[in-house]
């Protein structure tokens, strides 16, 4: 099947945000499900354009973009210097509107989708829309990020290095200031995580508390483990998980 991107923008003149829409060319085959792809840290939409694509030729309406200042090639606007999770949360709550707002009728379940820095802002921003989205799926989220950046010292600038992106105190700025894990005892809607066993930037057991939280309290929530895959899976493990997601999705 025939898919089509069409780049789309919003936001404000000096903030404005650019991504694309991929949606089946046959309106005949568009469904009425879409999602909203949150990127990690320092990468864009082009790193996940394969599950764009994938869910796209079944009928399900993506969005994807890039985060303002989100990566040292982003296409929206913005400085690294001026990126916070924060800043992301706001972005991905701008994606909602637009796509509720121009993909209506695609929109009868909306989810959020996020990887690493982008799985704990989508995480983050489906709280804040909870009566506007259908549920989370997150690979690898980024849970530990509030307490890795409790190491950080400035230079006399108020910059730092991160994985080779320079940022400013705007980012320990947006931190959240809350307990996240507290945060999400309150989402009312469905989970599925992905995450590798191996993986040295994000440990497992930051996904595992949230599980083991949520689960306690009768959330529904899944966390499918994959044993061996680090931070970034290959190929084998990423085709999978995105047939699960498309499976999930679709009721199978």
């Amino acid at each position: 099947m025939s898919v089509k991107k069409i780049k789309i923008m919003y936001g404000s003149c000096s903030a404005r945000v650019y991504g694309y829409i991929y949606e089946q060319e046959d309106a005949s085959q568009m469904g009425d499900k879409s999602v909203i792809l949150c990127h990690g840290y320092n990468s864009s939409f082009r790193y996940i354009e394969d599950l764009a694509f994938k869910l796209a030729e079944n009928g399900i309406t993506v969005l994807g973009f890039d985060f303002r200042g989100g990566s040292n090639d982003s296409i929206s606007m913005g400085s690294p210097l001026d990126m916070s999770v924060q800043s992301e949360v706001e972005d991905a709550l701008g994606a909602i509107e637009f796509i509720r707002r121009t993909r209506a009728e695609r929109c009868k379940e909306l989810y959020l989708y996020g990887e690493s820095q982008g799985g704990l802002v989508a995480s983050l921003a489906g709280v804040s829309a909870a009566d506007k989205i259908n549920g989370l799926y997150l690979l690898y989220p980024a849970y530990c990020i509030p307490e890795d950046m409790g190491s950080v010292t400035p230079d006399e600038n108020g910059e730092f290095w991160i994985m080779n992106m320079k940022l400013s105190t705007k980012f320990l700025d947006g931190l959240p200031k809350f307990d996240v894990y507290e945060m999400m005892k309150y989402f009312p809607k469905k989970i599925r995580i992905a995450h590798g066993d191996a993986d040295p930037i994000v440990r497992l057991r930051y996904s595992q508390r949230l599980y083991d939280e949520l689960k306690a309290l009768d959330k529904d929530i899944t966390l499918d483990i994959y044993p061996n895959e680090t931070h970034g899976f290959k190929a084998d493990a990423r085709e999978k998980w995105t047939n699960t997601i498309l499976d999930d999705m679709k009721g199978e």
